[in-house]
């Protein structure tokens, strides 16, 4: 088998999220909610770095326990609030 018989069913996997991805729902930002993997990869951190430093400051947006629990995987952001609070972000250079 060569590499390029190897790598087709990873791509076919790949192209399969991708349409699944494409075919969601457009969901408005002001409705569509963020879990902390997102929240970092929007402003540039790691989760570590997230979670750490940005998401427990005072004026970072409030998060939503969608579970019901306790379980600090179900915090979820409103993305809309995550944008606008980046933006109003001072610059320090």
């Amino acid at each position: 088998m060569n590499s390029d018989q190897k790598e087709s069913p990873v791509l076919l996997d790949k192209i399969d999220q991708l349409i699944q991805t494409l075919n969601k729902p457009k969901v408005a930002d002001n409705k569509t909610l963020w879990s902390s993997d997102e929240c970092a990869a929007y402003l540039g951190l790691s989760k570590k770095k997230f979670m750490g430093d940005v998401a427990c400051k005072r004026t970072f947006p409030q998060a939503r326990n969608v579970g019901g629990s306790e379980n600090r995987t179900n915090w979820r952001w409103v993305a809309s609030d995550v944008m606008s609070w980046a933006l109003a972000q001072k610059t320090t250079h």
